[in-house]
């Protein structure tokens, strides 16, 4: 038992901390009384006091006589400078504000970040695993693993967990139930929902789904379409696969491929009845657009139209409604949630889902009070 307590008041000081510096109470407010934090962490009171006295000696907490224990802003030493290494698929298309998100993070934090990438699927494995040998001199990682789906291969996960460095997955999920691998990412099931129950909310009653195949946010729309169409009690008509983009596919390929993509899509959407239909991403919905003008179909009169992306949705003929992920928020939380890792090792694990912001425009048949 002696050799227990030190760990179980060093372990209370910790959480009691943590309580502080995240406002559980806020600097003034008066803490538990030492009977009342026995009680509540089931351990003795000589046990909490010796932890309260740890957090009086780094001021922490004001100890006053007769009145009990108050919260004091923590004096916390500077950090020491972090260099973090981030290793991206691609850094030009997806993930530019990410990246931003990040570096605004580590400005304000002291830390130093190394940008690479890998490409995706098999070839990008491949090279993800040699530039894991050669992040000697890192602190931790922030990683998206090539895909191409959101949650690693069983194979895979095992590799990440063997990463010689703390690491939190960015806009990638954990391989399944027992994979603790802390985790920043896009709620893409919730964000399908968001545009569903906005469809419904216009009337909408028969809906369609066109998503590209092979990328990592698919998964998560396509689970989220059908979840919430049969929340909402709307009748899914038809699910348009969008080829995917292959490695060797130059962006010059990409959109000489789209017209004829967008109009076999757009046929099999309208004749399957759907007067509304969601796609991903904004690419498809621009393309969805030209389709539309090119055919003679009314967005948003004959076919209302939702994108699960933002990056040019604003700026077409007719602006496109959109389920936009939070990626600059997104890249600063998942550095946050690393540096936490490395400054408080024992520290719960995080596993975040962020919510996409809709953001409605014309080509729902809608506008918002303040469309952006």
């Amino acid at each position: 038992m002696a050799t227990g307590a030190p760990i179980k008041y060093l372990q209370l000081a910790a959480e009691l901390r943590r309580g502080i510096r995240d406002g559980a109470w806020p600097p003034g407010s008066k803490l538990p009384t030492e009977a009342e934090l026995a009680a509540t962490h089931a351990l003795s009171v000589n046990t909490v006091r010796r932890a309260l006295e740890v957090l009086a000696a780094e001021g922490s907490v004001e100890r006053r006589q007769g009145a009990g224990t108050f919260a004091r802003q923590a004096s916390r030493p500077p950090r020491a400078r972090r260099r973090i290494a981030v290793v991206l698929p691609e850094r030009d298309w997806y993930f530019p504000p990410v990246i931003a998100g990040i570096e605004a993070a580590a400005a304000r934090t002291r830390t130093t970040i190394d940008v690479h990438t890998t490409g995706y699927a098999a070839p990008g494995w491949e090279r993800f695993t040699r530039l894991t040998g050669r992040l000697a001199g890192a602190d931790g990682l922030l990683v998206t693993h090539p895909g191409p789906a959101d949650a690693a291969t069983p194979a895979h996960a095992r590799l990440l967990r063997k990463l010689p460095l703390p690491y939190v997955l960015l806009e990638r999920a954990p391989s399944g139930i027992d994979d603790p691998s802390e985790h920043v990412s896009t709620d893409h099931a919730g964000g399908a929902y968001l545009a569903l129950a906005h469809l419904a909310a216009l009337g909408h009653r028969y809906v369609a789904l066109a998503c590209r195949t092979g990328s990592a946010p698919s998964r998560g729309i396509s689970a989220g379409f059908a979840e919430g169409a049969a929340a909402l009690g709307l009748r899914v008509t038809a699910r348009f696969n969008w080829p995917p983009i292959t490695q060797c596919d130059s962006f010059e390929e990409v959109l000489a491929a789209q017209p004829t993509i967008a109009d076999a899509a757009l046929s099999t959407v309208l004749g399957s009845g759907a007067t509304a239909l969601v796609c991903f991403g904004d690419m498809e919905g621009a393309a969805l657009l030209a389709a539309a003008r090119r055919s003679g179909v009314r967005i948003p009169g004959n076919l209302a139209l939702i994108s699960c992306e933002d990056k040019h949705a604003a700026t077409e003929q007719v602006p496109l409604t959109s389920v936009a992920p939070e990626k600059f928020r997104l890249g600063g939380l998942a550095l946050e949630t690393l540096l936490r890792r490395l400054d408080e090792p024992e520290a719960e694990s995080r596993q975040v889902w962020l919510r996409p912001r809709l953001t409605v425009r014309e080509s729902c048949g809608a506008r918002a009070a303040n469309p952006s």
